[in-house]
Parts: C-alpha cells; sequence; structure tokens
C-alpha cells in the first residue's frame, strides 16, 4: 500500500494530526486481521523527520514500513513528480491519500478523504480563485472514479448534496475522532473543573484563524454583551486567542477593545501548553460558519472547557441533538450568553453539561479505530464492510 501524506507538515495542523492519527492505527489493526501489510509513506522531505520520528515512538517502523521522503517544494513540481514516484516505486494494491490531491492516480485503487465542502456551504468567504479550485479538485476526482471516502456523515451528506452524481458510488466512511496526542494528556479532576467556573476573572479561549470564516466577528459580538452584562455579574473576562492572523485580523482585532474584557494573544503553542490554557479556561469559542469536523472541540472537551458553539451541522453530528448550540444573529447570542450564566450559577446544570461532554468524547475516543477498520475493509475488497463500521 501507498500512504501518500505529502500534504503532512512539520506543524502537525488538523490534517497532518489525522493522516498520522489514522496511520498509525492502520498499522496497529493490519495484524489483527491477519493481514501482511507493506506501507510506503509518501511524505515532503521537511515533515518527514517529524512523522518518521512520531512512528519510531510507537514502534510502527519495520522493513515493511517504510518512510518515502520526496525533495519537491513547489506545488506544481510535487503534484508532477509523486505520481512518478509512486510510479517508480510500486505497483501497489491500493493508494490511500489523507486529504483530497491533484494527483494522476489509478483510479480503482486510489481512496482519498474528503474532509468538508466548506467552499460550497460557505464560499463567500473564500477567494473566488480558491473555490473554482476546489470545485476542480472535487470533480477531478469524481470523473477519474477514484474513491472519496468522507471524514463525517455531515461531509458525506454535502457531497451527495453538491454534486449529485456522487450518490450512486460508495463512499466509505472515515471518521475522525481523539488523537493519542490528546487521550494521554492529564485530565483535570471534578473539584478542579467546578473552581474555574466560579472563579474571577472569568476565562475564554479561542483557538483558529482570525476571520470571518472561523467566527471571529461572532467571538466580539460575545464579548460585547459579556461586558454589558459584566457590570451586573461582578466578573472580568479574560479572552485567550491562539490562532494564526489573516489579512482580515487587524479590524477584527481592533474592534475587541471592550471594557471588561481583557484579551491576550498567543502565538504558536506546542500541545502542553494548549492544553494547560484549555485546562485553565472555563469556555471554549467555537463560532465557525462551517467545519470539516473541528480538532479544537475535542480538545477543548478533553480538558473539561465547556464548547460555545455555533449552529452548524457538523457541530450537531458531535455533540448529538441535546447539546446547546447557537445562532450568529443577536438572539444566538444572547442565548450563548445565559448559557454561559447558568452553567455558572446552577451547579446541577453545569453537572450535566459536563456530564453530556463526557459521552461525547467517549464515542468520539473509537473514530480512528473505526476510520482504519474501514480503510481496510475497502483496501481487501471487504465492500460490506466499508460504510458503517462498528
Amino acid at each position: 500500500m501507498a500512504f501518500v501524506a505529502v500534504s503532512y507538515t512539520a506543524q502537525r495542523d488538523g490534517v497532518s494530526i489525522y493522516a498520522e492519527n489514522l496511520l498509525l492505527e492502520i498499522l496497529r489493526q493490519a495484524p489483527r486481521q491477519g493481514l501482511a501489510l507493506q506501507v510506503d509513506i509518501f511524505v515532503c522531505g521537511r515533515a518527514a523527520g517529524v512523522l518518521e520520528n512520531i512512528l519510531r515512538q510507537e514502534d510502527a517502523i519495520t522493513p515493511e514500513i517504510r518512510i518515502v521522503a520526496t525533495v519537491y517544494d513547489g506545488p506544481l513540481i510535487k503534484y508532477l513528480g509523486v505520481p512518478l514516484r509512486l510510479r517508480s516505486h510500486g505497483p501497489y494494491d491500493c493508494i490511500f491519500v489523507p486529504n483530497l490531491q491533484p494527483l494522476w492516480l489509478p483510479a480503482r485503487r486510489t481512496l482519498g478523504v474528503l474532509h468538508d465542502l466548506t467552499y460550497q456551504v460557505a464560499g463567500a468567504y473564500f477567494p473566488s480563485w480558491r473555490v473554482r479550485y476546489m470545485d476542480l479538485l472535487t470533480r477531478f476526482w469524481l470523473w477519474r472514479g477514484m474513491t472519496i471516502g468522507c471524514i463525517s456523515r455531515t461531509t458525506m451528506h454535502d457531497l451527495e448534496r453538491f454534486y449529485p452524481t456522487s450518490c450512486s458510488r460508495p463512499h466509505p466512511y472515515l471518521p475522525n475522532g481523539l488523537p493519542a496526542k490528546l487521550a494521554t494528556a492529564p485530565r483535570p479532576g471534578r473539584k478542579e473543573t467546578e473552581q474555574k467556573f466560579t472563579a474571577t476573572p472569568l476565562e475564554l479561549i479561542f483557538v483558529g484563524r482570525l476571520n470571518h470564516l472561523k467566527g471571529f466577528d461572532r467571538v466580539r459580538s460575545v464579548c460585547l454583551r459579556l461586558s454589558e452584562y459584566g457590570a451586573a455579574w461582578g466578573i472580568e473576562v479574560t479572552l485567550h486567542v491562539v490562532g494564526k492572523d489573516t489579512p482580515e485580523s487587524p479590524q477584527l482585532l481592533a474592534e475587541l477593545r471592550l471594557p471588561r474584557i481583557r484579551l491576550i494573544r498567543h502565538g504558536y503553542l506546542d500541545d502542553r501548553a494548549l492544553n494547560e490554557l484549555y485546562r485553565r479556561s472555563g469556555f471554549c469559542l467555537l463560532l465557525s460558519r462551517n467545519e470539516g469536523f473541528g480538532l479544537p472541540l475535542l480538545e477543548a472537551i478533553r480538558q473539561c472547557c465547556v464548547p460555545l458553539l455555533s449552529d452548524i451541522a457538523i457541530f450537531r453530528e458531535v455533540m448529538g441533538p441535546e447539546y446547546s448550540l447557537f445562532a450568529g444573529d443577536a438572539a444566538g447570542i444572547d442565548g450563548l450568553v445565559e448559557f454561559v450564566h447558568r452553567i455558572r450559577t446552577d451547579q446541577m446544570y453545569r453537572g450535566d453539561v459536563l456530564n453530556r461532554m463526557d459521552r461525547v468524547l467517549a464515542v468520539w475516543e473509537g473514530g480512528y479505530s473505526q476510520a482504519a477498520r474501514n480503510m481496510l475493509a475497502w483496501a481487501t475488497g471487504n465492500a460490506e464492510s466499508i460504510g458503517e463500521g462498528a
């Protein structure tokens, strides 16, 4: 098998975390299923060392599991060169690509993962060239007849909604899950968790790109309400912002200068520092207009940081029907702030919300295991096991 992770980065973004955790789970499950798996892992040179170290820590590097580092820096050279490298190292029984790439690969033996169709659902927040590019990329995979797996039920629904011709084809369900870096991180106890909700100042965290797509303008609206209500509640609010700047950032940040709101900008944080920030924060603001899955959501839940969520399909899928989600209009923002107030002041309600979060975490702990089973079922031609999994 060829595992084509040429989009894997040394910074380990969301797609990279998905790729490495799914790869590790595939390598664990194959022997249990009696499969003698040989894997060539294609990854760009600058990130190859990072991924290799992670695999070595798990004792996953063997003569049958090889890292094939490429030296392609520019996208055009990479997309032309990778198929040639695959041909020179192959042939392969199957080729797996953890996110769609414009690669000319053997159609019948290739499975790629579609993470989201945000460019369709919220296309107004993308440059027009990027919308056209992503649309052409999806159509290219469909036209070539390569198999498209989906990271969520929401993505599967959106694929069939925007590309009706895809309905006649199987789309393996390859869900995201709880990454190993989170599963091994210590969780706060209930006593420590209870204390942070009644502490002053109240600490909130935002993780993501500072733009309208990630809902940072809505963060400003929430902070405006908290500033207005802060006098009545007798609280101050600290907002931690962890994320990359965008061209939209200066204006959005300038609008966030509000009384009773202390803004703290953080640069890049490693896993340990980020988990500590989640641990001390009472609430995490995730007000995106669309998401593929939203890894920060599981990061927050793991550290008992209550998610404040926009009402979008993927959050309904991940959290289930009982959890409160909020529209981005004035009524929705008011409801969100009342939700914060009730969690701070109603211990029984707070306990119920924390218990719901624990149940959500338990569901997604098995996400990568299910994805690996479905991927191996596709690779071995076991079509009956591809879609749902256990």
